[in-house]
């Protein structure tokens, strides 16, 4: 992502609800189906050079169905973007570092799945400009609302932090200020993550949201509107001024949920085959 300079008017943009389980194989490994926000997310970062957006899907596609066949024991969830660079991003929930290892070790024991995931590894190569990983660890004290599920999201809404050295704590005072401000608004959900292993891994947070359509967003900047009231205006700026000496720089961007490069449970596909069950 490209991130630009903070302007803490992005706590406005914290929009809808989060309950997040799975996801990636290739890109990650882990099974386990908890009924909110997993412990852990691991994230992976494919940047797809330009024009080459369609054959990357096409591999990724393959990838899944392959995952399918072989029965492999971890689920993960892809995204495409609608703001921002070119980043297609995966998304992998687990709740324990034992269960990485553990569903990682089954997938490695399926050789003929690993030749595949490997030649398809090969081959998606050309096609990206860079790539890269990480774990984030759930917060659930700096999160509101957490209660839809990930299988009904159609979008995410990422908003990514970076902080001033030293000033971890006076972020998750801020993050709480206004989780507080909203705790009266069902609308207003979203869970927080910090990173913890991963390039900047000692200042940076993100705020995910899953959207049902994209008119949650038209619903939430409704309720942005309603914050002043909310907070009351002078302690909103003075929150806004004090939230600006210490975010180093902030994006917010959306992304689609993508289901033909998402490895999902077979309940997902049961339940909403019309949208899971795409090929």
């Amino acid at each position: 992502m490209n991130i630009r300079t903070a302007s803490v008017a992005s706590f406005c943009l914290l929009f809808a609800g989060f309950t997040f389980n799975p996801v990636p194989a290739a890109h990650a490994q882990n099974q386990s189906q908890p009924t909110g926000p997993s412990k852990y997310l691991y994230i992976s970062n494919e940047i797809v050079k330009p024009n080459q957006a369609g054959a990357f899907y096409k591999i990724e596609a393959d990838e899944v169905q392959a995952l399918r066949a072989a029965n492999a024991p971890n689920h993960y969830i892809g995204t495409v973007p609608i703001s921002g660079s070119n980043d297609v991003v995966f998304f992998d929930g687990f709740d324990s570092f034992a269960d990485l290892q553990k569903n990682h070790e089954a997938t490695v024991a399926m050789t003929s799945l690993m030749d595949k995931l490997h030649a398809d590894g090969a081959a998606e190569a050309p096609l990206l400009s860079d790539h890269y990983t990480s774990i984030y660890q759930y917060q659930p004290e700096l999160s509101l609302h957490t209660n839809r599920k990930v299988e009904d999201a159609r979008f995410l809404d990422i908003t990514i932090f970076h902080v001033q050295p030293g000033h971890h704590h006076d972020f998750e005072a801020l993050v709480k200020v206004f989780a507080k401000a909203q705790e009266s608004n069902p609308n207003v959900n979203w869970a927080t993550f910090e990173k913890m292993y991963g390039h900047e891994s000692d200042d940076t947070y993100i705020l995910i949201t899953l959207l049902k359509s994209l008119k949650d967003v038209d619903q939430e900047v409704l309720d942005d509107a309603k914050l002043p009231d909310a907070m009351g205006k002078d302690q909103l700026q003075l929150n806004l001024e004090l939230g600006s000496k210490f975010i180093k720089s902030s994006e917010s961007d959306l992304y689609a949920v993508n289901p033909t490069i998402s490895y999902v449970p077979e309940a997902w596909i049961t339940a909403s085959p019309d949208f899971w069950g795409k090929k």
